[in-house]
């Protein structure tokens, strides 16, 4: 008899069943770190990565409260925190925490320094956020060293990338000269033997936009001692509707850049490297079909031979600047000929032929308010997928510009009642592309965890860092008044899941 003709009770495939018993779920995970590290207005658990022997985890602050200042209409309201009009009143210097494993314990190893800032105050910080982590040997270091991405207010100097030897101490190397109304780097790329970056927000006193640089341009060094970057890449590839190489990734030999797009839809581009400037070619055009609801490529991840690449729509899935959206995310698969799966999203024709989702999920796992795939990671020969989920913010939504059907429906459901069964972030896995499975629908059982934005696989487990942006006060209505209560469950977690982890 061949196992795999067999079912079990939810239909699956025996064989798949089993591999689904070595897999985590949320039983088997435990929380290590809640409230923001005891700080709500730590709101995202913004970057990770495993050194040394321990996690380290870099927070962007009061990234809610910076929102309310220049959020496009239609605006939320009330606004779902208690937040001052002058940011300032709120200290955002952003921070480093590192676990450690064998006591179970964390420790602030990092806060940004203070500076002089454009608007005259000695209180300004050089970093409200940390948006990325990786760990290198650049030239000059003794071992491999941790590298940070930062992101700086618009009253303070442009972003740095941090370097650390030994986890303790951490030092800008010499600042990237290029795009003075750079706001932030996001994504840190290795690749031979060469970091890349490539600026991915933009702001002034006027406005900010935090995933839209003023410039769409892969940047490279070979020795972070000095200050020689070289653009690496045309602007925007050669095309002008790119408005920022938003993710990289290392595949087959090839370096990728995933684009925003808010025109025609995002792209995916690669190249060997080799001399400078490289040469690219496209790989993905037109959000793969879907044009401008595939707007961006947010996370890229290789698994088991190809590369996984989640597209959605920036600002949680409903892009209000550009009038794109709401819609919820779809994930492809990439193999190294450039041909590509869909595998969960929305059926269609493409200029490659018909598409539909192989795994029988529509966008966003079936759920509208899966506005993105924020991050992917292996582990343990398991693919794991995180979401950003918009469900919580549905009480602060202006619904008399929502379409009448939706307004009834969300009427019959109720607030509350959508808000407990949608509310929280998920996280998803696979063990082949195609079956996938819930491990959290809930945020592991938060609500206010909106968005899962960090994973890493450690010999611990698996490590999963939480965006909460309802904290420390949130929006309640009680009878028909609005009301700010201190939320206990507001600011970042991080979760760690193995094996009995939970036990």
């Amino acid at each position: 008899m061949v196992l795999d003709s067999l079912t079990d009770a939810a239909g699956r495939p025996l064989a798949q069943a089993a591999l689904s018993q070595a897999a985590l779920s949320q039983a088997d995970f435990r929380l290590t770190a809640d409230s923001g590290f005891g700080d709500g207005w730590n709101h995202y658990a913004h970057s990770m990565a495993w050194f040394r022997g321990r996690l380290y985890v870099g927070t962007s602050r009061a990234s809610m409260a910076a929102l309310r200042l220049s959020q496009p209409t239609p605006r939320l309201y009330p606004w779902p925190i208690l937040a001052p009009d002058d940011l300032y009143d709120i200290d955002r210097r952003a921070q480093i925490w590192a676990y450690t494993p064998e006591t179970q314990s964390w420790r602030m190893v990092f806060r940004s320094p203070q500076v002089r800032g454009s608007n005259d105050r000695d209180d300004v910080p050089s970093y409200i956020g940390l948006r990325g982590m990786a760990v290198h040997q650049d030239v000059g270091d003794p071992h491999p060293c941790l590298y940070v991405t930062t992101w700086s207010p618009h009253t303070a100097h442009s972003p740095d990338l941090l370097r650390s030897e030994d986890g303790e101490h951490f030092a800008p190397v010499p600042r990237p000269p290029f795009a003075k109304t750079v706001r932030a780097f996001r994504t840190l790329q290795p690749f031979q033997g060469r970091v890349h970056i490539s600026p991915t927000a933009s702001g002034t006193a006027k406005g900010f936009l935090q995933d839209i640089s003023s410039e769409a341009v892969v940047y490279a060094n070979d020795d972070l001692r000095t200050d020689r970057w070289t653009a690496v890449s045309d602007e925007g590839f050669g095309n002008p509707d790119n408005a920022t190489v938003f993710e990289m990734a290392h595949y087959a030999g090839h370096l990728y850049g995933g684009t925003i797009n808010p025109v025609t839809g995002g792209e995916l581009w690669k190249t060997r490297g080799g001399d400078m400037p490289y040469r690219w070619t496209p790989v993905i055009t037109h959000g793969a079909g879907r044009g401008q609801l595939n707007e961006a490529a947010a996370t890229i991840c290789e698994f088991k031979g190809a590369l996984y690449v989640a597209y959605g729509i920036i600002n949680g899935g409903y892009h209000r600047g550009a009038n794109i959206g709401p819609s919820a995310a779809e994930i492809i698969r990439v193999w190294p000929d450039d041909s590509w799966d869909l595998l969960v999203g929305e059926a269609r024709t493409t200029d490659e032929g018909l598409r539909y989702p192989l795994s029988g999920f529509g966008p966003g796992f079936d759920s509208l308010f899966n506005g993105y795939v924020w991050r992917m990671c292996v582990h343990d020969g398991w693919l794991y997928a995180g979401t950003l989920n918009w469900t919580n913010t549905m009480p602060y939504l202006p619904m008399n510009l929502w379409p009448e059907d939706v307004i009834a429906l969300v009427r019959r459901w109720g607030d509350e009642n959508l808000l407990a069964r949608l509310g929280g972030a998920e996280l998803w896995r696979t063990n082949d592309g195609i079956y996938w499975e819930p491990v959290t629908r809930n945020g592991f059982g938060n609500k206010f965890n909106w968005g899962i934005r960090t994973l890493a696989s450690t010999p611990h487990g698996l490590f999963v860092g939480t965006a909460n942006p309802f904290a420390p006060s949130v929006a309640v209505k009680r009878g028909r008044q609005w009301q700010y209560v201190h939320n206990a469950r507001g600011g970042c977690e991080v979760w760690l899941g193995s094996a009995g982890g939970a036990a």
